[in-house]
């Protein structure tokens, strides 16, 4: 199968072992969850690398979020980066 089907010229157990470059295992996008005072109130696909504000600005203008606060004041609202995004409401 090494020579038929891959068109390896080389034997297999001549060969190198593969080499491990870690920008290939690094996500390109990732989940974010969204919390209001704690629960869970939707989840916000995002690019890996997206910088903590526009997660901020994101979740915030999120429907969801938007439509559990209501008229509620943000008292704060707290990024794990990567992970999650909890908006904390009076």
């Amino acid at each position: 199968m090494w020579r038929e089907v891959l068109g390896e010229r080389k034997s297999v157990h001549l060969t190198d072992w593969p080499v491990y470059d870690e920008a290939l295992t690094r996500d390109e996008e990732v989940t974010i969850i969204i919390q209001v005072n704690g629960k869970l109130r939707d989840r916000l696909a995002m690019p890996a690398d997206a910088d903590e504000t526009a997660v901020r600005e994101a979740a915030l203008a999120n429907k969801k979020v938007l439509s559990t606060i209501g008229r509620n004041p943000v008292i704060d609202v707290i990024v794990v980066p990567g992970r999650l995004v909890n908006v904390v409401t009076g």
